[in-house]
């Protein structure tokens, strides 16, 4: 059987002493990676990671697709990206001069569960920021260097500067949204918004429209309408990606029994969700599993 395997810090870890260069820092309580070919290693197109720890992103150069909790994202240069822990990504698409440094946060020590709790988002948090905005987050990520690279280094010292740089965010977040106040969301926009938010409290057990039309209070015609003009996407489809990607995190990341994935993702039987899965991905789950 498997053992249990989580995109975690001690993979990053391990990435970074067989690389052993200086640009990347381990600390006990945080990694700081400098060097993108680290991140790239760990770049898996089409095999969605669930992330352990919460993780910044910050675009230096060239573009990306990632698909993070369903939802695609094109990442440009100057683009900054906070992941909660928990936070699903599949790698779509990397261009070749992609560039990337990041911030793995695995305990902010010394800080009190509130106060992180208030500056951190619970959800993506997405920045395309001001080429200001992006010299200040580099300084940011230069004084983390700085401090990890220190032989006695302090944890709460290095706690209290990412919480400075996350507040920062937070603020430049806010006069953003405060800047587009004025445009409110459309109903159709309304709809697919929460349908998106109703997908991951339920779509991997429920493949229904009906259902989540009944959540919605409208008809299984007007949701299809509304998703498709949304999204360029049909219900269903959403459904299966849902589901999908559900699939293949628990066949790569857990030692879970095959019918036992099936009986999480609510198939009345092994078999519905053998076909089930090669119909979308063109492979049995074991096949799946054995090859990835």
């Amino acid at each position: 059987m498997k053992t249990i395997e989580n995109v975690n810090a001690s993979q990053v870890k391990d990435r970074i002493s067989s690389v052993s260069r200086p640009q990347n820092l381990l600390a006990k309580h945080f990694i700081l990676v400098r060097q993108s070919d680290v991140v790239m290693q760990q770049a898996r197109f089409g095999q969605p990671m669930r992330l352990n720890e919460r993780r910044f992103l910050h675009i230096l150069n060239g573009q990306a697709v990632y698909r993070i909790n369903l939802l695609d994202y094109t990442l440009r240069q100057g683009d900054f990206l906070v992941l909660p822990p928990d936070t699903i990504v599949e790698v779509v698409s990397i261009s070749d001069d992609y560039a990337v440094e990041a911030l793995l946060i695995i305990d902010l020590s010394g800080i009190d569960h509130e106060t992180a709790k208030r500056l951190f988002p619970v959800d993506v948090l997405r920045l395309s920021l001001s080429e200001e905005d992006v010299r200040r987050v580099g300084a940011y990520f230069d004084l983390l260097s700085v401090q990890i690279a220190r032989e006695e280094h302090s944890d709460s010292a290095i706690s209290f500067l990412i919480l400075s740089m996350m507040a920062d965010m937070n603020k430049l977040q806010q006069t953003l949204a405060s800047s587009c106040s004025h445009r409110k969301l459309s109903r159709s926009e309304e709809i697919m918004s929460r349908f998106v938010t109703l997908l991951r409290q339920y779509g991997t057990r429920e493949r229904n429209i009906p259902f989540y039309a009944s959540q919605l209070a409208i008809t299984a015609n007007h949701l299809s309408d509304v998703v498709r003009q949304q999204s360029g996407l049909s219900v269903m489809d959403w459904l299966n990606r849902t589901t999908i990607t559900e699939a293949k995190v628990l066949l790569k990341h857990s030692d879970l029994m095959i019918y036992e994935i099936g009986e999480r993702l609510n198939f009345p039987e092994p078999t519905a969700f053998n076909r089930y899965f090669k119909k979308h991905v063109g492979m049995t789950p074991l096949e799946y599993r054995e090859n990835n």
